[in-house]
């Protein structure tokens, strides 16, 4: 079994706090982001920056979820976390 995997059978409990539109639920890691506006730039509406230059989400409903989802690829640090109904979605 590789690292990670789940036994045959196991059932993952559903993930609450999940958006009304998209069934998302998006989370920065302030520690690991650095500001640098990438997912700001990628997404206005779903993303911006507080006053310590830490990305904050706006609207997880704002973009398409595979829009959402390429904003976070775009994050240098990896800081930005999509997490769906099943479980995590990005990375």
């Amino acid at each position: 079994m590789r690292s990670g995997a789940r036994p045959r059978g196991y059932a993952r409990a559903r993930v609450s706090g999940l958006s009304a539109v998209n069934r998302i639920r998006i989370e920065v890691d302030r520690d690991l982001c650095i500001g640098s506006g990438d997912c700001v730039a990628s997404q206005p509406d779903v993303f911006a920056l507080d006053d310590e230059g830490k990305a904050y989400v706006l609207d997880p409903d704002a973009a398409e979820t595979e829009d959402i989802v390429e904003a976070a690829t775009n994050c240098p640090v990896t800081a930005i976390f999509v997490i769906g109904e099943d479980g995590d979605i990005y990375p």
